[in-house]
């Protein structure tokens, strides 16, 4: 009988204490059970009194009938959009959700299809027209000036071993661990491009080549593989127009092929070692012969071939944009989803429970027979 007392009273002084300073301090969750919360008097006003006894009002709004909950609702709806609206017997709601679930997925793995079509498309268009000899053939032409340097360095004495023929061919411009160097020796392929596109002064190898344009432009190394990167560098940068089968400064066979020559740089032996390039247009009317190459982004290029190729890369990011922006709506709508789910529940199985605490007005003292206790539940 005392602890009963005990607990009636301390429930009453807690009630009290709430509603004198505003702030909740006790509360009970579940469907039934009392709850103290914060009075519902206004901010700054006095308390209401009956008597010289506080008359005490306490509310909770948050039970939700048939056992329903907004958070198992966002939950569904989150995972699978409508799931929490039909949770919820919104069945309209639930169909417009899922049914924009089941059209933005669908038009998502549609331009992703497409797009992964039109990425086989100009993969293979690439593979064709493309070609890693005649580009790398192209930079043996381009460097021409350098052999006669690269040759009057051929040694055979012991520990100054030096064979040019080591430096100027195919197999080492191809190598991609030697275009750059961590000591600058003007053995890495970049280098020597850089010293062929400087003005050479007569009777350096004769100027085999005189170049516009600028080495500068030969900043990316071809990947070894045929990666995303290959594919997005062949078509994106002038420097490897050369490689196209188009190219508009190579001379052409009457079957469309080019026409290639053989070169040679002479070893340390002595000896000369052949090397297959490209022949380049011979466009110069000075009667010395020697040939102007214009490898700047005005001069020659490949046409149609790396303009078709890049309309084809064009359309196959536009696909993979559209796929990224209807999976960005499908994600929206899984949260828009639950947002509502949670609408739905709060709006449709809410329930307002109350715990009045007031007093008798039977005296002006605090006492346990002074006050009654009113629960009640509204929906």
């Amino acid at each position: 009988m005392k602890i009963r007392k005990f607990t009636v009273g301390a429930l009453i002084l807690s009630g009290m204490l709430i509603s004198v300073f505003g702030e909740p301090l006790i509360k009970y969750n579940g469907f039934g059970n009392i709850i103290l919360a914060q009075d519902d008097t206004d901010a700054g006003s006095p308390p209401e009194t009956q008597g010289s006894t506080p008359r005490i009002k306490s509310k909770k709004r948050a039970e939700y009938s048939e056992g329903k909950s907004p958070l198992i609702a966002a939950g569904m709806s989150l995972l699978v959009p409508g799931a929490g609206e039909y949770y919820g017997r919104d069945y309209i709601r639930s169909g417009i959700f899922f049914g924009i679930e089941a059209l933005t997925l669908s038009m998502w793995y549609y331009y992703e299809s497409d797009g992964d079509d039109r990425r086989d498309e100009y993969r293979e268009y690439a593979d064709l027209n493309f070609d890693e000899e005649l580009y790398y053939g192209g930079l043996l032409g381009m460097t021409q000036n350098v052999k006669f340097w690269l040759e009057s360095k051929n040694s055979m004495d012991a520990g100054e071993e030096f064979n040019a023929a080591d430096y100027w061919n195919y197999e080492y411009f191809s190598n991609r661990d030697n275009w750059s160097w961590e000591e600058d020796d003007s053995l890495a392929v970049f280098d020597m491009l850089e010293l062929s596109f400087k003005d050479m002064p007569n009777g350096w190898n004769g100027v085999e080549i005189s170049l516009d344009g600028g080495s500068s432009q030969f900043t990316h190394n071809l990947p070894e593989t045929k990666t995303q990167q290959y594919y997005e560098m062949i078509g994106k940068y002038h420097q490897f127009a050369c490689g196209w089968n188009d190219f508009t400064g190579y001379e052409y066979n009457p079957d469309g092929s080019v026409v290639m020559l053989t070169d040679s740089i002479m070893s340390s032996d002595g000896t000369y070692v052949e090397v297959m390039r490209p022949k380049f247009k011979d466009n110069d009317s000075d009667p010395s012969n020697n040939i102007i190459f214009d490898y700047s982004d005005d001069g020659y290029n490949s046409l149609a071939y790396v303009d078709f190729y890049e309309d084809l890369r064009d359309e196959t990011n536009q696909a993979y944009e559209m796929g990224s922006n209807f999976l960005m709506i499908t994600l929206l709508n899984h949260v828009a989803s639950a947002f509502d789910a949670s609408y739905v529940i709060k709006s449709k199985y809410h329930i307002d429970t109350q715990l009045r605490i007031e007093n008798t007005d039977k005296a002006d003292k605090i006492g346990l027979d002074n006050y009654k206790i009113t629960y009640s539940v509204n929906w």
